[in-house]
């Protein structure tokens, strides 16, 4: 296989050198020609196990993006760096193959949780790892001018101290403790008996190492000319919009990986990177659901599959106060076709969900799944407009990070849709950093986003729901609802809990839920023990990269 210009300075480089060996001086023996050839041989054999991908292709990729600003992008982010516990190869477990901790305990009413740290991890530059690495890095990406977004913590307020370290009240989170080199203590100030779920993102950065403020976390240099993790593979090179390439961690805890090189390129759009996976520039992308069917048959290629576990779903912005009429809310599920698009546009590939839930042991079963009625939508907007509350002279432009050729066709129809009932929606195909600017940093801005959100098995993140959400949602039933959630003490119980907030969704029509998808990687043949599973956000989960090489 044919790989890209990058290893082309290698391969010039190795010939020059054996030019410069043989020239002008005499021929060698034959046996030390034989040598010379094999070694030659030897060196180019170790050059092609290189495994190029597009790695941040789709949307669990977040292209040239930084750690803890990042809602995506995991399957990259893990080969560099550790969390504390990460999710199994079929996102269904947590487990400890991959993860900081072997184990995890709470106490007996569950507010304080001990971590027990794997032994011998060592980061890239050869310096111990502790457990002071882990407070260190909570209280550096909590600090009150970091203006980070995901603190690897899901609901981070929960931590003792945490609040008031963030508010710039108190000089550390005291709810995290470090016990010893191997143990980090953490104290919740409630009961959490998932804990272990929402620790997952929760990364390790190197206090040694790390050169810049916390106020710089966005901005720093430091992520693309020296990051320092303890993953599986260190830090190689890096060129802007083009590639990132790493090389194996000779000090990894499970051996040394075998590939010689791995390599991320960026690709401005799905088709780009399919594009040149069929040309054998890169051995690995994520696909749409419509391009991964006309590779099924391909004998030159492997498939790998599974629930997205995102829902898919029209993000309302209740900031601007049409919103808050759930007239409106209801008008938008009735008129989107969506038996169609799932059955025509999807081929069968993605399932209705009636709530921000993408797990449908959490569905209820009595939940509406507002069929296709344009006359009901219709019937609901008059309704609406004869109390005053109209969409009229409203711009209802629909941005999304979501590009690929399946997304616009979705969009397609429902644009088309909702102009049979009378209202105008334009789609917006935007990158992901200009999208997070026109939709998390300007919420007046605009008035309904298309985006995926992902939860875990044993969490869910209130931050949407709750008093002061970012997206102007008064509704005080929430509190209660998450409050249920969190005393829940058994599975049974949590179950219960979860299935009634998914249901209060359901029936208020909070936003626009639509579906949970299959998502899709193609990945050459010629790549062996190689594993991608479509995980929210890209996990993150083992995929044992370690053990990746070419055939």
């Amino acid at each position: 296989m044919s790989k890209p210009t990058l290893l082309s300075l290698t391969l010039i480089l190795a010939f020059a050198l054996l030019v410069g060996c043989t020239a002008p001086a005499a021929a060698p023996a034959a046996e030390e020609a034989d040598a010379t050839m094999a070694e030659s041989s030897d060196e180019m054999a170790e050059v092609e196990q290189v495994l190029i991908g597009g790695f941040d292709v789709g949307p669990g990729g977040d292209p040239q993006g930084v750690l803890y600003n990042n809602g995506a992008g995991n399957v990259w982010f893990v080969k560099m760096f550790t969390p504390l516990i990460i999710m199994d190869q079929t996102f269904s477990n947590h487990t400890s193959e991959a993860a900081l901790a072997v184990s995890w305990e709470p106490n007996e009413d569950a507010t304080v949780w001990t971590f027990n740290l794997r032994e011998g991890v060592k980061w890239h530059d050869g310096e111990d790892f502790t457990a002071s690495d882990l407070k260190w890095t909570a209280e550096f990406v909590a600090a009150p001018m970091a203006a980070v977004t995901h603190f690897g913590i899901s609901q981070p307020d929960q931590v003792m101290g945490w609040t008031e370290f963030n508010e710039g009240e108190a000089d550390e989170i005291t709810g995290i403790r470090v016990v010893d080199d191997l143990t980090l203590e953490v104290e919740l100030n409630i009961p959490n008996p998932r804990f272990y779920d929402a620790v997952r993102a929760f990364y390790a950065l190197p206090e040694h190492a790390i050169d810049f403020d916390s106020t710089e976390i966005f901005s720093s240099e430091w992520w693309f000319t020296n990051p320092i993790g303890t993953g599986p593979f260190k830090f190689e090179s890096f060129e802007k919009d083009q590639f990132m390439s790493l090389v194996p961690n000779e000090l990894y805890w499970d051996g040394t990986p075998e590939l010689d090189q791995l390599i991320n390129r960026y690709f401005v759009d799905e088709t780009a990177a399919v594009l040149a996976l069929e040309s054998g520039d890169i051995d690995f992308t994520y696909v749409s659901a419509d391009v991964a069917s006309r590779f099924a048959d391909n004998p030159d290629y492997q498939i790998f599959s599974g629930p997205s576990f995102v829902t898919n779903m029209f993000n309302f912005n209740y900031n601007n106060g049409v919103w808050a009429d759930k007239r409106i809310r209801q008008a938008f599920m009735h008129g989107i076709d969506r038996a169609s698009i799932l059955s025509d546009v999807f081929n069968g590939t993605a399932q209705a969900t009636p709530c921000h839930d993408s797990y449908p042991t959490f569905w209820p079963e009595d939940a509406s799944y507002y069929e296709y009625d344009p006359d009901k939508a219709r019937e609901l907007l008059a309704e609406a407009a004869a109390d005053g509350i109209t969409l009229e002279g409203i711009n209802l432009d629909i941005p999304t990070y979501y590009t690929s050729q399946l997304a616009k066709d979705i969009l397609t129809v429902m644009q088309a849709n909702m102009a049979d009932i009378g209202v105008n929606i334009n789609p917006t195909f935007l990158d992901v950093p200009t999208w997070r600017t026109v939709v998390l940093d300007n919420a007046q801005e605009w008035n309904i986003a298309y985006l995926g959100a992902g939860g875990g098995p044993a969490s869910y993140n209130p931050a949407w729901y709750i008093e002061d959400n970012q997206w102007g949602i008064e509704d005080p039933a929430y509190a209660d609802l998450f409050a249920a959630m969190d005393a829940a003490q058994t599975a049974e119980e949590y179950k219960v809990a979860r299935t009634a907030l998914c249901k209060h969704q359901n029936e208020e029509a909070t936003m626009g839920y639509w579906w949970v998808s299959t998502r899709y990687g193609i990945a050459s043949v010629d790549v062996e023990d190689f594993h991608y599973f479509p995980a929210p956000g890209g996990g993150p989960y083992v995929d044992r990269s370690q053990d990746w090489n070419m055939k």
